[in-house]
């Protein structure tokens, strides 16, 4: 096994970011890029130079189209991953990975050999009852805390946080998968049509995702890395409300990539990188 550059992940990256934007345009599927690479795409017009995957979103009235669609148009080493077709995936959302590659990701607990891969999140309309969709979207937070816990095996954690999984086990001893699908029916029964908020539920910043639609808007054309991909209309304000003062770097011990390694078997490797 031989590992992957940071720059080579990011050519990997786009690649399948690239199928991915050809066949929403295709069938008319509206996205947009969320969180680090929106911000990268305003900060950098491409990756955050630290950064090792893509996020984007998709309004939920068109995300079963999208499914059916990338499960039968992506080229033959993409993979689309769901819930509901591996038994081993523990999230309510789409990955698509590059099977050539592999990640030395925990999150998995070997359960699951995942390659490079970006991120599409459904975008959830707001709760029936204005008030409570801060609330509700806190009480999904805390619940998909749970679900963290109980996926990676306390062996894998230290200290408090340890202690906390081990408890959490004993309290809830029932599959990740229950409780993801209780997560998807509560946000089933509780949206509403027509709602004035989009809600990414799975996004990393919580109620911070809890965003006006005005804000979203039409998506729009940016230059990221040499392409173009759809975002947030008003990046502007989106990009405050995740990140408030969001052209500031961070500092250095921040600026940290989030998995271990990356690495693709050797038999592929000049496949994926011809120009090796």
């Amino acid at each position: 096994m031989k590992s992957i550059t940071i720059d080579e992940c990011h050519q990997l990256l786009l690649s399948i970011a690239v199928e991915f934007d050809k066949i929403c345009i295709k069938h008319r599927i509206p996205y947009y890029m969320l969180g680090g690479t929106m911000l990268g795409a305003v900060r950098h017009n491409g990756f955050i130079p630290w950064d090792d995957d893509m996020d984007f979103g998709v309004p939920r009235s068109f995300y079963n189209r999208l499914i059916q669609a990338l499960s039968n148009e992506l080229p033959s080493h993409l993979r689309v991953l769901t819930r509901e077709n591996n038994e081993f995936a523990e999230f309510n959302y789409i990955k698509i990975d590059d099977t050539r590659t592999r990640l030395s990701d925990v999150w998995y607990d070997g359960k699951m050999a995942l390659g490079i891969h970006i991120d599409i999140f459904p975008l959830d309309d707001g709760t029936k009852w204005p008030v409570c969709t801060y609330p509700f979207a806190s009480y999904i937070a805390f619940l998909l805390r749970i679900k963290d816990y109980l996926a990676i095996s306390p062996k894998k954690r230290k200290g408090f946080k340890k202690i906390i999984a081990c408890a959490l086990r004993c309290l809830f001893p029932l599959k990740t998968v229950w409780l993801l699908r209780f997560i998807a029916w509560c946000i089933q029964v509780f949206t509403a049509k027509y709602s004035k908020f989009y809600i990414n539920y799975y996004g990393h910043w919580h109620t911070k995702e809890v965003v006006r639609k005005t804000i979203f808007g039409i998506p729009k054309v940016y230059d990221f890395a040499g392409h173009s991909f759809l975002g947030i209309n008003n990046a502007n304000s989106y990009l405050k409300k995740l990140y408030g003062n969001y052209m500031k770097l961070p500092p250095k011990k921040k600026r940290l990539v989030h998995v271990a390694e990356m690495y693709y078997d050797d038999s592929t490797e000049n496949q994926i990188f011809p120009f090796h």
